[in-house]
Formats: C-alpha cells, sequence, structure tokens
C-alpha cells in the first residue's frame, strides 16, 4: 500500500496515511464539500496517522452532529475529518495531499444533499 502525507497551509496540522493502489475519491454535492471544495478520500482509522497538530485543531458540527469537522485553529484548513458516513474512518482532503505517491484515483460522485437516501441506496 502507498504512503501519502499531507496536513494543513500553515503546516501545523501534518499526517499520513496508507491507501490502496484501487483508491477512489468521492465528490460529495452537501453544503460544506461545496463550499470547501473537498475531495473525500476514505481511509480506515487504522491506515491514518496524525503526526503533527493534535492541540492546534478544533472541531465544527451541524445537522446531525454526526462528522467530526477537524479544522487547523491556525490557518482554517480542514485537512481531515471524521465523516457521519464512515463512522470507523477518516476522510482525507485529497486536495490538502502533498506526496500523492503517484497514485490519480478516480472521481466519483457523492449526493450528500440527498444523504439518507444515497446511504440507503448504497446499502
Amino acid at each position: 500500500m502507498p504512503t501519502i502525507t499531507g496536513g494543513c497551509h500553515c503546516g501545523l496540522v501534518h499526517f499520513e496515511a496508507d491507501v490502496p493502489e484501487d483508491a477512489e475519491l468521492l465528490e460529495c454535492n452537501c453544503s460544506i464539500c461545496t463550499m470547501t471544495g473537498y475531495l473525500h478520500l476514505i481511509v480506515p482509522d487504522t491506515k491514518f496517522r496524525l503526526l503533527e497538530g493534535a492541540r492546534e485543531t478544533t472541531t465544527y458540527r451541524f445537522g446531525s452532529g454526526k462528522a467530526r469537522h477537524i479544522f487547523c485553529m491556525q490557518c482554517g484548513i480542514k485537512s481531515f475529518y471524521r465523516p457521519r458516513s464512515h463512522p470507523e474512518g477518516i476522510s482525507i482532503n485529497w486536495r490538502c495531499v502533498e506526496d500523492k505517491a503517484g497514485l490519480e484515483p478516480a472521481v466519483r460522485p457523492f449526493d450528500g444533499r440527498n444523504w439518507e437516501q444515497t446511504r440507503a441506496a448504497l446499502g
């Protein structure tokens, strides 16, 4: 499994993750993802490592409150978070990945505006 690295804009938050070579990205159309241009790369907890910045982050919740949106307190960038859709995983913002390990994942749309119906359809 290739290892990717990334973090926030100011460099206080830094992470690495092991990802499969056939990884795919989700482009969600919910309000927060649309406004921030977030591209989701979902990885299991066990494959994600926060290297720096645990004390430099803050959490924002809205709607159901299940997702934990984690932002750098210095620059405001959300480079990763715990998504509602994958409570045992981490969503990495592909746009915050510095070393992409040669990966070029396909992008698949995700209808986050109609979250309940979309999740039900996925099973």
